[in-house]
């Protein structure tokens, strides 16, 4: 029940600063999703902290099979010492090929759709459990990040 209890705090902390980030997007900074066309919104002080690169290995291979027209992975590098850990993928599918791979009563493989536009989707898979602990720097890093990822006035088409 305690551990319950943690996790709804939790919840409801990501929720709330998801939303205090959404309020403040004059004061974001952007990255690039680059090749997924967006752009993602992100605190000033988190974006020197992201990093981004190729979805590698037999999984990149698998995600090209299944139709993605591109894709991305967005990692974290922490404050404090450690290496950087991958915190969330997006991908971008033609809607039919995206709409196909749903599997009832399964979890996404290639991410929760974030943006469906132009016939085609923007999905997301960032992480299911916390990364690092909340009450350190990157534990409130990541936090702030969680609120806003799956939330389509995060991301804007890159020109």
């Amino acid at each position: 029940m305690r551990r319950l209890l943690s996790c709804s705090r939790l919840l409801f902390a990501a929720g709330l600063l998801g939303f205090l980030a959404a309020c403040s997007s004059e004061q974001d900074a952007v990255i690039s999703l680059r090749p997924v066309p967006f752009e993602m919104r992100v605190p000033p002080g988190i974006a020197p902290r992201l990093s981004i690169g190729p979805v590698e290995g037999p999984f990149g291979e698998q995600v090209r099979q299944a139709g993605a027209l591109a894709s991305v992975t967005v990692y974290y590098n922490p404050v404090e010492q450690g290496r950087k850990t991958i915190f969330m993928t997006a991908y971008w599918f033609p809607a039919e090929k995206f709409d196909a791979l749903k599997v009832p009563d399964q979890p996404p493989l290639f991410g929760s759709e974030v943006l469906r536009t132009g016939g085609h989707v923007l999905s997301v898979a960032g992480p299911v459990d916390a990364i690092f602990a909340p009450d350190t720097p990157d534990g409130r890093n990541l936090t702030a990040l969680y609120g806003v990822i799956f939330l389509p006035e995060t991301y804007r088409g890159a020109e």
